[in-house]
């Protein structure tokens, strides 16, 4: 059996840092994106949001450079790691031990036209002005995020 349309759209699919130092590919096509209007995506971004694409964990790897990875304990007990550039404090990706995703910041990806989100968190503390109307929204954090992912199905295959 072959890999899908969106699979292959996708599978190969490269992006970075600002900066250029670190590169990675990607060997999967997205399960899901989605836009989350919190308050720490808001400060982090300097924008009303950030756009997260969802993987299989393994689907990210680095090409070139070695990014930084901080980590932060979760509620649940696992940990939650985060990898950013060194250079220019781009921030790439998370993953966790104790969640079988890996979230990729959508506009680290050279190509992103055809980025489309399938829902939105946290609607309770969005700019009115940047909510998209007629996609799966919650007004904090989906549980479960099962969810999501399901949306992201009629978008990314």
């Amino acid at each position: 059996m072959g890999a899908s349309p969106s699979e292959r759209r996708w599978v190969g699919a490269e992006g970075g840092c600002a900066c250029g130092f670190l590169r990675y590919r990607l060997s999967a096509a997205p399960a899901s994106g989605y836009l989350c209007h919190c308050h720490q995506c808001q400060k982090r971004s300097g924008s009303a949001f950030s756009f997260q694409l969802v993987f299989p964990q393994g689907a990210l790897a680095f090409v070139s450079g070695e990014p930084l990875i901080r980590e932060r304990p979760t509620a649940s007990g696992g940990v939650m790691r985060s990898a950013w550039c060194p250079h220019c404090a781009s921030r790439i990706s998370i993953d966790g031990t104790d969640w079988p995703w890996v979230t990729l910041r959508a506009g680290t990806l050279d190509e992103t036209a055809r980025l489309r989100p399938a829902a939105q968190i946290w609607t309770a503390s969005a700019q009115a002005w940047a909510l998209v109307p007629d996609i799966l929204s919650f007004e904090g954090q989906p549980e479960p995020f099962a969810a999501i992912i399901e949306a992201g199905r009629a978008v990314y295959g």
